[in-house]
């Protein structure tokens, strides 16, 4: 009977390790992206990580950042796309400057996980703010009439999940920035 004990404590011990943690993560997803804007969106992002199962909150805001470079990443190549399509011609310019907008959130958004990971978390949103910055400037070039018209749908909506997962980021950052 004694010695059915210490296995019995290893059994549970290594089920905990596998199957705890992830509960635990997915309540820790659940509860990062409750005040989303859009809580699917972050979810989405969050789950598709496989770094989120055993991440605590710095870890998800880190899987989100990670979602946002993605997504700058995509536009600045999307963008510099565009800019060299002959179709698109006349909103060049915006195509150009967008892709350098895109460019430096991503260089920001790199700042910010830096800030992040080191607990200086004023810095890490202060970089959130002014990658969206950059982000809303590339949104800006399509706003005249001309340009308008040469924003390609998929374009449009990632511009507005990179909108969806700066505001999630940064909501975190601010409660941890509280509870540290």
């Amino acid at each position: 009977m004694t010695s059915k004990t210490p296995l019995l404590f290893l059994l549970l011990t290594l089920s905990s390790l596998f199957f705890e943690p992830a509960e635990a993560g997915d309540r820790l997803i659940s509860r990062a992206c409750q005040n989303a804007p859009v809580p699917g969106t972050c979810k989405l992002c969050v789950e598709s990580d496989y770094r989120s199962s055993k991440a605590d909150t710095t870890g998800i805001v880190n899987v989100i950042i990670d979602c946002l470079i993605s997504h700058s990443s995509y536009l600045a190549n999307k963008m510099s796309s565009l800019a060299s399509n002959p179709k698109y011609s006349t909103a060049k310019p915006a195509h150009e400057h967008c892709f350098l907008h895109c460019s430096d959130a991503k260089k920001a958004l790199n700042s910010a996980v830096v800030g992040l990971n080191n607990g200086v978390y004023d810095f890490a949103e202060l970089s959130l703010r002014e990658s969206a910055i950059d982000q809303s400037a590339c949104r800006n070039e399509f706003m005249s009439s001309r340009n308008m018209t040469n924003v390609p749908e998929n374009v449009e909506f990632d511009l507005k999940v990179f909108d969806i997962l700066s505001e999630t980021a940064y909501i975190i950052i601010e409660k941890l920035a509280v509870i540290n």
